[in-house]
This record gives structure tokens, C-alpha cells and sequence, in this order.
């Protein structure tokens, strides 16, 4: 698991070598034990996170207070300013994001799909909506995804994302197939959407390359595990 911390935020994209953590498969037990037993979660003393059920959508979830109930809306992003709460997405190809000021915290799965739909921006402005925060004000970081090395695309996607935005056609190449460059075209949208380009830090690792540290959907041809990424607003560090 790599982990960064910035102030009281803390950081976590988990890969392989912490297990399968698709949580939304498991009872409520299995789930929060799975979490007690990372190495991470023991060190920080961290709660059980909130997460939703991803649809490939763009809506935001804002987390006002903790239930179980959270863990079965459907939702492709979580947005909190609850202290001591973590936030998490889930992937295995697909781009996490986890954006942040000092108050407030999200965590974003930004796939192909919701990318089209331009999740990152609706992200930023659920910080401005929900809890009045300037998106000048954020920091981001990118997560590991499938690359554009390995991202094929077939021409139907390609117009679906070129229908959408003229502008989204600079982030494809056409190889055999187009290749999409998923982690620059979730840059372009947050920097669209106000949030300053040099306060966004990309991991810049591909999930299909490196099969010795990632889950990988396509690589897998199936899914056989899922990474974790989160974040949290810590009381006390």
C-alpha cells in the first residue's frame, strides 16, 4: 500500500500485495475485518471506511454521517469534512481520485464511463455545493489505472467522448484500436474545473503492465480482486 500524508490527510492506494478488498462482496464481518487487518488501518487506528456501490455513473455521494446504510447507495465518488471518517472508491483498471483541502475530502472512481460524464468536475463542485469550498483551494492526487499504453477503445467510444466534448479527441491516439489516456484526460477536467495543475500529483503507474503489484480487469480478463484507494481526515496525527 503506498500512503501520503499532507497535514492531517491521510492517503491510501492499496494494490495487490494487500489482498482482494472489493469489501462490497463481503458481510459486514468479513468486510471490517478485512480492513482491521491491513498494516495501514492498524498503525493509524483507522474506522471502517464508507464506500457506495460503483455504477459507472457521476454522482457524488456526501457523506454527512456514518451509517451502514452509505455502503449501499450508488454512487461513483464519496465527499466528506467528517473528521477521523475514511472515504474510499474501489478499482482494478479504473482511475482513483482523491481530492482535498484541509476540511474536506473525497475519493472519486473516475472510469472510462464516468470520465466521459466528466465525474472529476461534478466532484470539485460538490466541494463548492455541499460544503462551500473554492476549487483553488484543492489538491489532488491520481492513482494508478490502465495506461494508455493498454487502454483500446473501440470507435464507438471514441465518438461518444468526442460527442461529448470536442476537446476530449487530444487525449486518444489510434493505434489498432484507439487508446485512451485516461490519467491526462482526468487532469484536463480538474484543471477545467479550477483546480490549479501543480497541486495535482499522478502516480502514473499502470494497472495492465504490472501484474506483479495491480489487479487489472482486462489484464485478468475477469474480475479477481480489487485495489482500494481512500482518504481521511485525521482528528489527530
Amino acid at each position: 500500500m503506498k500512503l501520503f500524508e499532507d497535514g492531517k490527510m491521510l492517503l491510501g492506494f492499496s494494490d495487490s500485495g494487500d489482498g482482494d478488498l472489493s469489501f462490497y462482496n463481503l458481510s459486514s464481518e468479513l468486510a471490517e475485518s478485512a480492513w482491521n487487518n491491513l498494516a495501514a488501518v492498524r498503525k493509524n487506528a483507522l474506522t471502517l471506511p464508507a464506500w457506495a456501490i460503483q455504477v459507472h455513473g457521476n454522482r457524488v455521494l456526501s457523506v454527512k454521517a456514518f451509517s451502514r446504510d452509505v455502503l449501499s447507495e450508488k454512487a461513483d465518488a464519496l465527499i466528506t469534512s467528517l473528521k477521523d471518517q475514511p472515504v474510499g472508491v474501489f478499482s482494478a483498471d479504473c482511475l482513483p481520485l482523491l481530492i482535498y483541502n484541509e476540511r474536506v475530502c473525497a475519493a472519486v472512481h473516475a472510469g472510462w464511463r464516468s470520465t466521459r460524464q466528466n465525474i472529476a468536475a461534478v466532484a470539485v463542485k460538490a466541494f463548492s455545493e455541499h460544503y462551500s469550498e473554492n476549487a483553488a483551494s484543492l489538491k489532488v492526487y491520481i492513482g494508478p489505472c490502465i495506461g494508455q499504453c493498454c487502454l483500446e477503445m473501440g470507435d464507438e467510444v471514441y465518438d461518444e467522448f468526442v460527442s461529448e466534448n470536442s476537446d476530449y479527441a487530444a487525449f486518444f491516439v489510434r493505434r489498432k484500436k484507439w487508446h485512451l489516456d485516461l490519467r491526462s484526460l482526468n487532469r484536463f477536467q480538474l484543471v477545467n474545473s479550477g483546480v490549479i495543475n501543480e497541486n495535482i500529483s499522478d502516480l502514473d503507474s499502470c494497472t495492465f503492465c504490472h501484474a506483479d503489484e495491480y489487479y487489472s480487469f482486462r489484464r485478468q480478463r475477469q474480475r479477481n480482486g480489487s485495489m482500494f484507494s481512500f482518504i481521511v481526515n485525521r482528528n489527530n496525527n
